[in-house]
């Protein structure tokens, strides 16, 4: 029956795509914004997607206009990371081509201002071009980003508080719920009224938006056993109700934690619970201690990141997964190419190489926890006789895998999207998608645009090599030789050996292992208290916990080993009820498990073929990417190394 659709779909397809201005201006316009669309959300490909939009001007239809430099500016904001052409695109959009569009490329280019370029007055001015009137949902959020700016850049107390009361529960909930929440950190932390804060605290409404109605729960309850209040009912009853509600779907991992120590010390009657004393020391004794660790962690996450907005080393603006010419086939193939999977890691080969760091910190591997994590594996080098050895070999032949080399925009910026896709904080939010609706209507039919969700874009991170033995730390990186391999035809070995020696100052290797070490240091003596409390001790799955604290990086750091892999892995922590999370159909697939990213053929530069890859692979790809006619070719390179 879906393949029935399917086909009826390429039919009207065909059909529109015949359509010229000739049919008149406004149809045209429809037809080649449909005909975008379905290049962007169905096929994937960025360049026909935006010729097709290109191809739209304000003459047409203003509307049309307006959608397609919307979906141009998506393309290079959150696609493509080119910022200055995503502002292009957005501005050219005006309040009479088409209101709606006009507000979300408003509230787009106050993001990228805020989050990118940080010109925060350019910021300012655009968000205060979205009023009420234009869109009350669209204006909530744009008034809560102002009050971020005036809280945490412009520290413009008065004024945040101005914005933040502009917003009502009636225009947005959630961001009412934010924005309530942030009133209350006003009014703690700077003016210091906190019966105002118990006021805006408790406004935050489970139904408003749950995340931030357990961090008001939990916020209330250490402010209910401060010195302000001693109520230790009312703390007592916060925490309760925070740590019922918690859980890893609808909050961050620190309050998720939180809330798990919460329920085993009430259900182990614990004097940590019961002793008035001990009470009003437990964010001393616990919540303290894991927010640092949470804290600890993600600052190491940040420094294992490979691509990010202000350290963008050209130099690794590709990076290469090994894998079968099986898998390959399935991700090109005709018109339902499969997508790029990150796979569980208790089903992996070897579970215990994402155990280095736990067991340095004692607190062991915990396969019964419902928190799984997910990854994809990949490498600086791109033909590398060792990968190629072990990874991708099909009928038994060493060496017959592919490497294929995908550029950096097939990753994101944003470390949030790695853990738990549904709670993304609000500095993540770069534009507003302007095809929400997944249909367009084009005459007196409706044409569907299929949209599949997709955990698209995570952030891809380098691998810590560490030897616990020891004290050997270093991170993945390319080795020399594959700045040889890719410029032997191009460079001098003094040119090369040139670029290599700046590729290694700026990666400062020396300068990130000792933060990290620093602060791995710091975690381990936060969780040796944790552990040595003769409370927590009674808790059964203690170390389960503490284990959930530093989960985003327990998979980057791997064994001093395993160096050579120069591994970087894009990771996806979830609930294992999470319904990204794909079922096996059969029993042959129980022991598979995994989540859908993206379709890939958009980021692949190169592909290159094992020493023992079957010449029939190269043939079906010349095949492939010939009769496609890409605008950018994909090089297929086959291995030299020398395979004995």
């Amino acid at each position: 029956m879906e393949k029935k659709i399917f086909n009826l779909q390429i039919k009207e397809f065909n059909k529109i795509n015949k359509i010229t201005r000739e049919n008149g201006n406004e149809i045209y316009a429809h037809a080649q914004f449909v005909l975008g669309c379905d290049y962007l959300y169905n096929k994937h490909d960025y360049a026909k997607a935006e010729t097709f939009f290109l191809n739209i001007t304000r003459e047409d239809n203003p509307k049309s206009y307006a959608l397609a430099q919307l979906n141009l500016g998506n393309i290079y904001n959150e696609t493509k990371h080119d910022y200055d052409k995503a502002i292009a695109f957005y501005s050219n959009i005006s309040r009479e081509d088409y209101l709606e569009t006009y507000v979300q490329a408003q509230l787009s280019l106050g993001s990228i201002y805020n989050n990118i370029k940080h010109d925060y007055d350019k910021a300012e001015a655009i968000l205060l071009n979205i009023s009420k009137e234009d869109n009350p949902e669209y204006f909530a959020i744009a008034q809560y980003i102002l009050g971020d700016i005036y809280h945490n850049i412009k520290h413009d107390y008065d004024k945040a508080e101005v914005v933040l009361l502009n917003i009502s529960k009636e225009d947005n909930p959630e961001f009412y719920a934010k924005a309530q929440f942030k009133l209350g950190d006003i009014y703690f932390n700077i003016k210091h009224d906190y019966d105002k804060v118990e006021a805006f605290l408790l406004n935050v409404s489970k139904q408003d938006f749950p995340n931030a109605y357990i961090q008001a729960k939990f916020e209330l309850g250490k402010i209910y056993i401060s010195k302000a209040f001693k109520n230790f009912t009312k703390a007592q009853n916060c925490f309760f109700e925070a740590a019922k509600t918690a859980t890893y779907s609808n909050c961050h991992p620190y309050y998720y934690i939180c809330a798990q120590f919460i329920l085993k010390l009430k259900q182990n009657n614990s004097n940590l619970i019961s002793n008035k004393m001990k009470f009003a020391k437990l964010n001393e004794t616990i919540f303290a201690k894991i927010k640092n660790i949470c804290d600890l962690t993600n600052d190491i996450k940040y420094n294992l990141l490979v691509f990010n907005l202000f350290d963008n080393n050209e130099q690794e603006r590709r990076v290469a997964h090994y894998t079968k010419p099986a898998v390959l086939f399935n991700l090109l193939k005709g018109e339902n190419p499969s997508k790029f999977r990150l796979n569980i890691v208790d089903f992996m080969n070897d579970p215990s190489e994402n155990q280095v760091l736990t067991s340095w910190l004692n607190i062991g591997n915990h396969p019964d926890s419902e928190i799984k994590s997910f990854l994809a594996s990949f490498s600086f080098n791109h033909n590398c006789l060792n990968q190629f050895r072990l990874y991708g070999n099909e009928d038994n032949i060493i060496g017959s895998g592919v490497s294929i080399a995908f550029n950096k925009n097939f990753f994101g910026l944003d470390t949030e999207r790695s853990i738990n896709n549904e709670i993304i904080s609000l500095h993540s939010i770069k534009s507003i998608k302007s095809f929400e609706n997944k249909q367009v209507k084009f005459e007196t039919e409706q044409i569907e645009i299929k949209s599949a969700n997709t955990l698209y874009p995570l952030p891809l991170y380098r691998c810590l090599y560490f030897d616990p033995k020891t004290g050997y730390m270093a991170l993945a990186k390319r080795n020399k030789q594959s700045f040889y391999l890719e410029n032997k035809n191009e460079k001098t070995p003094e040119t090369i050996d040139r670029e290599w020696d700046d590729y290694i100052n700026l990666l400062n290797e020396s300068d990130k292992i000792s933060k990290i070490r620093t602060k791995l240091e710091a975690i381990q003596k936060l969780i040796a208290e944790l552990s040595n409390n003769d409370e927590l001790q009674k808790i059964s799955n203690l170390h389960e916990l503490l284990s959930l604290a530093v989960l985003p990086i327990s998979c980057l750091i791997k064994h001093a080993a395993f160096e050579d892999e120069d591994e970087c892995r894009m990771i996806y922590i979830t609930h294992i009820a999470d319904d990204n999370i794909v079922e096996p159909q059969d029993y042959q697939s129980a022991n598979s498990l995994y989540v859908e990213y993206t379709h890939v053929e958009e980021y692949i530069d190169n592909i290159y073929l094992g020493p023992q890859c079957k010449m029939q692979h190269k043939i079906w790809l010349q095949n492939h990417f010939k009769k496609k006619q890409r605008e950018r070719e994909i090089k297929l390179i086959k291995s030299e190394m020398p395979l004995r």
